[in-house]
């Protein structure tokens, strides 16, 4: 129905996340790198946190 009417090439919802539509803003780049951080140095456990959303 979605794909005839906007003229879609693919299906627009779906149960899994595409990581093809992924969006690294700067926040979350900075927390990646933190839990990179985390990981490579061996500092044991690790905790992110933020606002819902």
């Amino acid at each position: 129905m979605y794909l005839n009417h906007y003229s879609l090439r693919e299906k627009p919802f779906s149960i899994s996340p595409d990581p093809r539509f992924l969006w690294f803003g700067e926040k979350h780049k900075e927390a990646l790198a933190v839990l990179k951080y985390g990981i490579l140095e061996d500092k044991g456990f690790l905790l992110l946190t933020g606002d819902i959303g």
